[in-house]
């Protein structure tokens, strides 16, 4: 070990305890390194992003999560639907291409978080919370996080700060895409009924609601709950949700007699981070990007992506080479093609009548082309050799109209300057 490293607290930093961090944490802590865990807030924390793909459940298993539990909804797949016309189409995960989980998982994020906390923890992470990190970074012998009260230092950082996304904005890296969601507004019910549990199960599949300037969804969760909500381009309230989703013949169904909950809405989603990785450093989940969440891809991505990132990390820290610039590379390319895989299914079925002919028309009874779509819609996105994958990826890409990143990392909501 040099001097420069022998200096440090810790070997690895990580900030934030959500699942991309919690993930990166446990693996480097069985591995055998020090970690710090800083985290803002409180656990058990309410939190959006409620529906897993496949892909992210190798991860979960690696990490010793036991499911299902009270935590977890058994998910088949994903219903299409537009109750204007009537029309609807079903996907299930079971007919992706092969190497790939057959089914996934809702989830009650509080618990989901706090389990997935709860083995890092168990596996050897140290994870404090109350922690409020207003600084962070790394030079060519440290890396380092300002608490309000603390400076820590470490041989090397994970900015897993959700979308607070600290590095990506002091680094002037943060680029919205204009062209997806940008606000969303969203409920829960308690209590649903005997005939809404019976119409939901057994496959329990997302049911993703078509609408003008945007989509809803309706996500069945553990305990007889329900969370229904809307992502528009433009901004939206929640006469919006009332007046629409909620409005609607399905929603009405399934909620008769259940206790509505408290009403959220989240704006300021949907941007790229330009500059993942540095030497000493990288990001994250959600700190490391995020796509607007009609194909509930952005767990997904924290799981596989801070996975990756403890597997190269890890040996690093082991070799002592944890300061290479180049040790992130090839994750980063990886991961650039899985967001750049999603981003071009999300333009295309906010820009384009996609959404229509692929997830309502008969086009989705070619089954070659269906399997692709599926192992995609399943997050299975690192892979070769599918057809639907390969097209999107070699079409035009399309011109998403990117904000400079400067002028957007200075037009964040104040709330983002703390984690």
């Amino acid at each position: 070990m040099t001097a420069s490293t022998a200096q440090a607290d810790w070997d690895v930093l990580v900030i934030g305890a959500g699942p991309a961090g919690a993930t990166a944490a446990g693996l480097l802590a069985q591995a055998g390194h020090r970690v710090l865990v800083l985290e803002k807030d409180p656990f058990p924390r309410f939190h959006i992003g409620e529906s897993l793909l496949p892909a992210g459940l190798p991860v979960l298993e690696r990490l010793g999560v036991e499911t299902p539990g009270d935590t977890f909804v058994y998910k088949a797949g994903a219903e299409f639907v537009c109750e204007a016309t009537g029309r609807r189409g079903v996907f299930v995960f079971r007919e992706s291409l092969p190497g790939c989980a057959r089914h996934a998982w809702h989830v009650e994020r509080s618990k989901f978080d706090r389990a997935l906390r709860d083995r890092a923890a168990a596996l050897g992470a140290e994870v404090r919370h109350g922690e409020t990190v207003v600084d962070a970074g790394a030079d060519a012998t440290r890396a380092w996080v300002r608490t309000r009260a603390e400076t820590f230092t470490g041989r090397y950082l994970i900015d897993a700060s959700g979308q607070s996304r600290l590095l990506a904005r002091r680094a002037g890296a943060v680029q919205p895409y204009e062209r997806f969601g940008h606000a969303s507004v969203f409920t829960h019910y308690a209590g649903l009924g005997d005939d809404a549990a019976a119409e939901l199960a057994p496959h329990n599949n997302i049911r993703i609601m078509l609408r003008p300037e945007g989509w809803g969804w309706i996500i069945p969760l553990p305990e007889r709950r329900l969370s229904v909500g809307i992502v528009s381009r433009g901004k939206t309230t929640a006469a919006e949700l009332e007046a629409g989703l909620l409005a609607g013949p399905m929603v009405q169904r399934l909620t008769r007699g259940a206790r509505r909950l408290e009403t959220h809405v989240v704006g300021n989603f949907s941007y790229k981070n330009t500059a993942p990785s540095a030497a000493r450093c990288t990001t994250a989940g959600d700190a490391a990007g995020f796509l607007d969440p009609v194909f509930s891809s952005g767990v997904t991505l924290a799981l596989r992506g801070a996975e990756a990132i403890a597997d190269l990390v890890g040996p690093a820290l082991q070799n002592g080479t944890e300061a290479a610039p180049d040790l992130l590379h090839r994750h980063d390319a990886g991961m650039e093609r899985a967001y750049r895989t999603f981003a071009a299914l999300i333009d295309r079925f906010y820009n384009s009548n996609f959404a229509e002919t692929m997830f309502l028309g008969q086009n989705t009874q070619d089954q070659p082309l269906r399997r692709g779509i599926m192992s995609v819609l399943a997050g299975d996105v690192w892979r070769e050799g599918n057809p639907f994958q390969d097209m999107l990826l070699a079409a035009r890409r399309t011109d998403n109209r990117v904000r400079g990143g400067h002028a957007a990392g200075a037009t964040d909501d104040a709330r983002h300057d703390e984690h």
